[in-house]
């Protein structure tokens, strides 16, 4: 049973003296800029959802060289991109940038939690991160088309998208393609 009164230790010598250069060097280059003011906290739906790690955490973490406690940690993939974070920093640190960063470092070490594979795979199969299968239907009884005016709709546009991914870390590593048939088709476009 873990007791929730208890403070989280963290000692300062185990920390990856590199980790700063890593971040920066993966996008987060204004990370050195953060004043740890936490106005970026304030306005994350991360934060106040109540997620371990949100943006101020993160950051705080990675001057702190925490890289394998970030990595054990899946905060870093509920982030919803939605740039409020970047918007209100006064500073200009986009703090989602850092995420961003956290997340490739995340993909090198293949320390991607399973669902974010899920929709990682439905991405390139469908050109949609989220997608319910049966929705056409949905949206066919409302009276709209059955495909949204999407990827979904545009087997041009998902091949794009394949394209796009093929060009990423996710496609060295082998998490994309999902399958050995999608190699053709990527390399089409």
């Amino acid at each position: 049973m873990i007791n929730e009164s208890a403070e989280l230790v963290y000692d300062l010598s185990a920390g990856e003296p590199g980790f700063v250069a890593e971040i920066k060097a993966m996008g987060g280059e204004a990370l050195l800029d953060c004043i740890q003011c936490g106005k970026c906290a304030a306005v994350c739906p991360m934060a106040l959802a109540g997620f371990p790690i949100f943006n101020k955490k993160l950051i705080q973490a990675i001057f702190l060289g925490a890289r394998e406690i970030l990595l054990e940690d899946s905060s870093i993939w509920a982030c919803q991109s939605c740039n409020r974070c970047t918007e209100i920093c006064p500073r200009d640190v986009r703090p989602f940038e850092i995420i961003l960063a956290m997340r490739r470092v995340a993909v090198r070490e293949f320390a991607v939690p399973a669902l974010s594979i899920e929709g990682l795979k439905s991405l390139y199969d469908v050109g949609h991160a989220v997608y319910l299968k049966d929705s056409g239907q949905t949206r066919q009884k409302v009276g709209l088309p059955e495909k949204p005016p999407t990827v979904l709709a545009s087997p041009e546009a998902l091949k794009e998208i394949k394209a796009i991914l093929h060009q990423t870390d996710l496609w060295e590593i082998g998490l994309i393609p999902m399958d050995g048939n999608e190699m053709a088709d990527a390399s089409e476009v």
